[in-house]
């Protein structure tokens, strides 16, 4: 069977040289080891900013939410006093 159309033998690309000494790796591993050490500090630090950071958006939604409780009590409660009804009346009402 004939190859497709557009299919070629592709020439391999020839391995690179190597020109570093053993040294010069050892220097350039022992730099990257130094550098993936200090990125791991780095995204500890900010994983606990990130937990300390959503903490404070629940304490502030709670807070938020328990103020708007309140203003709406209060409402209800100003509502109630406006309808001169008793809240014993209001709840027959409901019911």
């Amino acid at each position: 069977m004939p190859r497709p159309k557009g299919s070629k033998n592709k020439k391999r690309a020839a391995p690179a040289i190597v020109t570093s000494s053993v040294e010069e790796i050892e220097q350039k591993m022992a730099a990257v080891e130094a550098e993936i050490t200090s990125l791991s500090e780095q995204l500890k630090n900010r994983k606990d900013e990130l937990k300390a950071l959503a903490k404070e958006k629940e304490a502030a939604i709670a807070a938020a939410a328990a103020k708007k409780a309140e203003e709406d009590k209060q409402a209800i409660l100003d509502a109630v006093a406006k309808s001169g009804k008793s809240i014993e009346e209001i709840l027959e009402l409901l019911k």
